[in-house]
């Protein structure tokens, strides 16, 4: 089987990810300067521009008061939260590469939910910063699932297939019938491809035990966890065990976990970006 590296010396001239993405990615701070880049980079991107100006004359934002360019867009809905539409948009069609079913449905919607489970998880430990960056790497965590199908679609369907009908891991098999694993192979692309450290990092902590994940790391991981057991994606062998490994480690106070999964379900279907999900 091939390698880490023969396998992306297979994808580096493919353009899996669109360069729009990974400039609006790049960009850092809510300011003037960046305000002005975010405009621009969307604006070359016209199927982009149709989905935000959609969202932001819904009744969710328009409040009756139209909008017809990307800067009353970004003035109406906020820098963070265009850059966070940006990304699932643009990360909806990298899932869309495979267009099959199983692949949407286990590895969409589960990194949607992840991600947006994160955000939620980060807003109510009050930590601002990490609230908008937990959902983009979220989204992005699972990019080495998306390379390996776009790799060898045929061979990432016989590994959904068999891990749909037995206790295996998506993990185990992606590395049974690939000799790698999408944590590898997620890190390894994120680099080639130059994308902010941040999500390299957060890529990287996949393969990491729970102790020694970032702080980021763990809340993402724990929001994976809830969105496999409020039904996005399989739950796998452990599942219930990791949950109580996150909760002690991030020091949540859980007295019914199922009041508390249904609590964040309901959260969740009423976002307005897991909403903005169902548009594309």
């Amino acid at each position: 089987m091939a390698t880490v590296e023969e396998y992306l010396s297979q994808i580096k001239d493919l353009t899996i990810v669109p360069p729009v993405l990974l400039s609006v990615l790049s960009l850092d701070d809510d300011n003037e300067l960046s305000f002005g880049e975010l405009e621009k980079k969307v604006q070359s991107d016209q199927v982009l521009v149709a989905r935000l100006l959609k969202l932001a004359n819904s009744p969710f934002f328009s409040r009756g008061n139209p909008v017809a360019n990307m800067k009353q867009v970004i003035t109406r809905l906020g820098f963070k939260t265009v850059r966070s539409m940006v990304a699932m948009s643009m990360t909806d069609s990298l899932f869309s590469q495979g267009n099959y079913k199983k692949f949407r449905d286990e590895v969409w919607d589960h990194s949607v939910a992840k991600g947006i489970f994160a955000q939620i998880l980060c807003e109510e430990k009050k930590f601002k910063k990490e609230a908008e960056l937990a959902i983009t790497c979220g989204l992005m965590q699972d990019l080495g699932r998306i390379v390996l199908n776009t790799i060898d679609r045929t061979k990432y369907v016989e590994v959904l297939t068999e891990f749909q009908t037995s206790d295996v891991s998506l993990i185990s098999l992606e590395k049974k019938f690939f000799g790698v694993d999408s944590y590898e192979m997620g890190s390894a692309a994120a680099k080639l491809w130059k994308m902010p450290n941040i999500i390299i990092s957060s890529i990287e902590d996949l393969a990491k035990p729970v102790t020694e994940q970032s702080a980021l790391g763990q809340i993402i991981g724990f929001a994976g966890v809830i969105a496999k057991l409020t039904g996005h994606g399989k739950q796998e062998p452990g599942t219930t065990e990791k949950f109580e490994e996150y909760k002690q480690i991030l020091n949540l106070e859980i007295e019914d976990q199922k009041v508390f999964l249904t609590a964040k379900d309901e959260k969740l279907k009423t976002n307005e970006l897991y909403q903005f999900c169902s548009t594309l």
